[in-house]
């Protein structure tokens, strides 16, 4: 499963399905919360599980906010 994407399209499209990144049982059928911990961690705003969700690369990022000004 990929993770780091080069496009925001891509990363919205990969969002489309979080089920696939975290389904726990505290969380299914409701709307995600994805919550973040001063190391950078990002974990299940319901059970607390630390869980890889799909995000930009660095550099992708960058580059998309200089093209948005």
């Amino acid at each position: 499963m990929q993770y780091e994407f080069d496009t925001m399209e891509e990363v919205l499209e990969a969002m489309q399905h979080l089920e696939q990144y975290h389904n726990c049982e505290k969380c299914r059928g409701k709307i995600v919360m994805i919550a973040s911990d001063g190391l950078g961690n990002t974990k299940c705003g319901y059970c607390n599980q630390i869980v890889r969700y799909p995000r930009m690369k660095k550099e992708a990022f960058e580059k998309w906010l200089r093209e948005r000004k």
